[in-house]
């Protein structure tokens, strides 16, 4: 039995196990079931995207925040995007929220200097309920990189769009459909486009990034926005 044949057969007998204990995966369904799995997302209209930039990638997007600006970054991981956002944008308030301990951790441990001085507030928590705990009327932008189900989201946008200034900006990562590192379904792109529908929200930009997760700039359609150069 050469390699190819062997390949063949481990991968048909883990799908037989995978189904016998009723834990099958994506690899097991036919393209035309995972088409079934996953519905079309709502299309966005010509005022969604009239305006709409692309850019390089998302650390010329910040080139187009404002500065100066009070801000929150929701998601930040091991922190290396929290550093372009004070680098780049030099917010007189960055709000750094995640669930995780770790990543609060780490903001803690880099930022402890800007902690110090006010620039820079942790939250450990819930995204969406800190945000929510914020004074009306609050951000000037947001970067949204939480929780990547469409519930999750939606979540955040919703919080985020409760407490953002009038002519606020909303930025959100992995703006795709399927996620090539996870292999699995994200929610991000079906959430964004409907927010942008049901709260008249356009997109400003649209920041290229490998593997395409690519991030958006979202700011709500009024007679009297700018375009923003």
């Amino acid at each position: 039995m050469n390699s190819f044949t062997l390949e063949r057969v481990v991968r048909f007998t883990k799908k037989l196990v995978r189904k016998a204990i009723g834990c099958s995966c994506l690899e097991d369904y036919s393209v035309k079931e995972r088409r079934q799995i996953w519905s079309m997302v709502n299309p966005l209209e010509k005022k969604h995207i009239h305006n709409c930039q692309l850019l390089e990638d998302r650390l010329k997007m910040l080139e187009y925040m404002p500065k100066n600006a009070v801000c929150a970054e929701i998601g930040i991981l091991r922190c290396e995007f929290s550093q372009s956002i004070l680098e780049i944008t030099q917010p007189s308030k960055l709000h750094l929220i995640d669930i995780d301990p770790t990543a609060v951790n780490i903001a803690r441990e880099k930022f402890k200097d800007n902690i110090a001085s006010g620039q820079v507030e942790v939250h450990l928590g819930d995204s969406a309920a800190t945000i929510m705990a914020m004074s009306e009327n609050y951000f000037d932008w947001s970067y949204v990189d939480g929780d990547h189900s469409y519930s999750g989201a939606k979540r955040d946008l919703e919080a985020t769009r409760l407490k953002l200034k009038t002519d606020g900006l909303i930025a959100v990562n992995d703006y795709v459909f399927f996620s090539v590192s996870d292999f699995k379904k994200y929610g991000v792109l079906e959430a964004v486009n409907d927010f942008c529908i049901n709260h008249h929200f356009e997109m400003l930009f649209l920041a290229f990034q490998g593997r395409s997760y690519n991030d958006v700039v979202l700011r709500q359609i009024t007679e009297n926005v700018q375009s923003i150069s």
